[in-house]
Parts: structure tokens; sequence; C-alpha cells
């Protein structure tokens, strides 16, 4: 078994050097490729499953397969197995990078740990309820988010409600200092700004796309960038949405973008994620639809008022 950070591993909080070398005999070592399912929805948990090298995404069909979180080296997947005897797995669980290294334990060897080690498998536990706390407050979080978002496509037919309330929930669960949503028109070539909160941006103003260093690049390849504090290119440096950290999620439909979700300073100080990426990313994709759809309505409403007052103006309406 080649050599690994043990101390690194929340589940393994507390326990000793020794204890460790007694649960390192119990464990296997795994190799995965890009896409190999882990576990899979509906299968039996029988295996605890540890990072060494990669990273794996856990996933849920909403709207298609969506990603719902991401996990890196150190972290812990499977400590079901090891409480809920013939409980089975909630979501998909599929490698994300091009290879994944693992060290597994089967919930029979865990079995054998507990009659062995009484002492170990408490702290073991312990741990357990730690990692399983603090991930349910996360998953509350992204549950509630999607949620409401869903609940905001069926209540409002008016671009700029929908949007305040929208931005609102990002807002809830990725506290930002600043926030913008831009729409983006392929054939004017024009962004404008819908909302706006901290940056340089005057709302309602509108702008030709090629005028900004960084969008034209999202229209074309659709992702999501985020830029660190000290990583910004000089390009950027005299765009209204320069700060100490930003991320931008493209609103599209398919392949089309459609807008923009800027936000920027993270309050807690801190850069922004991967897993805020995956939340923006599902966010998005939830609501494109929506948006699309009211922003097809109110430009019908708007051509057929000026149709009505510069081309017919003894229409009926």
């Amino acid at each position: 078994m080649s050599k690994f950070d043990f101390k690194n591993v929340e589940l393994l909080k507390d326990l000793s050097q020794k204890e460790i070398n007694f649960l390192a005999d119990f464990l296997t070592e795994r190799k995965y490729s890009n896409g190999d399912n882990v576990f899979a929805k509906g299968s039996v948990r029988d295996k605890i499953l540890i990072i060494q090298e990669g990273s794996v995404a856990l996933k849920q069909e909403i709207d298609g397969a969506q990603t719902i979180a991401l996990f890196k080296q150190h972290d812990v997947l499977g400590e079901m197995a090891l409480i809920d005897k013939d409980g089975v797995h909630s979501y998909n669980l599929d490698v994300a990078s091009s290879q994944m290294k693992a060290l597994e334990m089967s919930a029979y060897n865990w079995h054998t740990v507990v009659k062995k080690n009484p002492a170990l498998a408490d702290k073991i536990y312990k741990n357990i309820s730690r990692v399983l706390k603090r991930r349910l407050t996360h998953a509350n979080n992204k549950l509630w988010t999607l949620f409401a978002a869903g609940k905001i496509i069926g209540s409002y037919d008016d671009l700029l409600s929908m949007i305040d309330e929208w931005t609102d929930i990002i807002l809830h669960i990725i506290p930002s200092e600043k926030m913008a949503f831009l729409s983006f028109s392929h054939a004017t070539r024009k962004v404008k700004v819908h909302k706006n909160e901290g940056f340089k941006f005057a709302e309602n103003s509108s702008f030709d796309v090629e005028q900004d260093p960084l969008l034209p690049q999202l229209v074309d390849a659709p992702a999501t960038t985020i830029l660190a504090e000290g990583k910004w290119p000089k390009e950027y440096n005299k765009t209204p949405y320069k700060c100490k950290t930003l991320i931008v999620t493209p609103v599209k439909i398919q392949k089309k973008v459609i807008g923009f979700i800027v936000l920027g300073n993270k309050v807690n100080k801190k850069n922004f994620s991967v897993n805020n990426r995956i939340l923006l990313e599902a966010l998005a994709t939830q609501v494109a639809p929506a948006i699309q759809d009211v922003m097809i309505a109110e430009m019908t409403a708007a051509e057929k008022e000026i149709k009505q007052v510069y081309i017919d103006p003894f229409a009926k309406t």
C-alpha cells in the first residue's frame, strides 16, 4: 500500500498512530478511471471509501443528471455502511477526475475491527456523527436552494421579480458582497444589467459584449469562471466587476448563453469553491428555461405595443 497521510482524514480524527496502523491492515487499494461508477443509486451499502488521489461527483436526477457535491483527496464516502446494515445508496457516485485512487474497507472487515478493537471503533463512530452532521447542513442548504428556485419558476411572470427573488436565494446560500444578473442577446450581441449590488454596473444599462474581456469567451465556450485574489489578468482590471474574488456562471439553454450570474467577494473572505460552482450551475440549469420564456414574452409584448403606437395607432387591443 502506498504512503498516505491518514491524519488529514476527518473520519480518523483523534486516532493514535498505533490505531491507524491497525486499521490500515483492513484497507485495500483500488484504482478507478474517469466516469466509473463507484456507488450506484439503490445498491446496497457494503463498503467505505477514502479518496487517496483524484475526485468523485455525487449525482442526482434534477432535470437530467446534476452534480450536487464534489469530493476530493482525504474525503470519505459510504460511511453509512458502517452503521446502517443493508441500507442502500441514495445517489450515484461517479469518478470526476481522469483517474481516482481509493482505500476501501468492506462492511464485513469493519465488523472484525469492532470485535477486535472496540475502543477504536467507538472513535470512528463519533467521527462519523460529526461528518454526517456537517454534510446534512450542506445538503439541506443545497436542497432548500433548489426547491426555492423551482418555486420561483412557477410563481412569477415578469423578469425583474423573478430575478429579484432568485438572486436573493443565491445570496442566502453563497453570501457575497457583490452580485449581478446580466442578460445576453445573440441578435444584438449586447449585455443588459438587470440586477446589480456592489459592482460598478449601472442598472438597466446595456453594453456591447465585445467591450468586455471575459464575457465573449463565456459566450463562445460556456463555462463557469472563478478568479481568486491576486490572479486577475491585467486586461480585467478596468472591468466593472473587478474585486478580490469572483465567480461568473453562464445561464444557458443547451449551449446558447442567455445571461450571466456574477458574484464577487464572499462574505467569509474565502475564495469561491468548486461546490459554489456546482451549485450555481445547477441553479442556472433549473431556472434558465423560465428566464428565457419570460424574456420572450416581455419582448413580444413590447413589440406589440410599438406596433400599435407607431404603426397602427387605431388597432384594437
